[in-house]
């Protein structure tokens, strides 16, 4: 069986403004999520996908408050959501207003 797997195990760059060691996996599951989506490469999505269950990252995906533009797209083509599922996309606040 093959350990489990650690924060330490992801990109170190994603850790910029936290200690490696401070990040609960599940606790911190949708920022961890969110982070990787915005500046993770395909390996850190390839051990989120061993990490959790599809349908927990497309959870955590739902309820994220802001992503951007490009990961919200990645996320919805990947996991099969529509982008109208996302809360992102219902709380993005319009370019034009005062």
């Amino acid at each position: 069986m093959p350990d489990a797997i650690q924060a330490s195990d992801f990109s170190s760059f994603l850790f910029w403004d936290v200690p490696v060691d401070s990040v609960d996996l599940e606790d911190h599951r949708p920022w961890l999520v969110r982070r990787i989506l915005a500046k993770g490469t395909r390996t850190d999505w390839n051990l989120l996908l061993q990490l959790y269950q599809r349908e927990a990252i497309r959870d955590a995906v739902q309820q994220l408050r802001s992503l951007e533009k490009k990961a919200a797209s990645f996320a919805c083509a990947v996991l099969d959501l529509p982008q109208t599922d996302l809360r992102c996309s219902k709380n993005r606040q319009s370019p034009h207003s005062p």
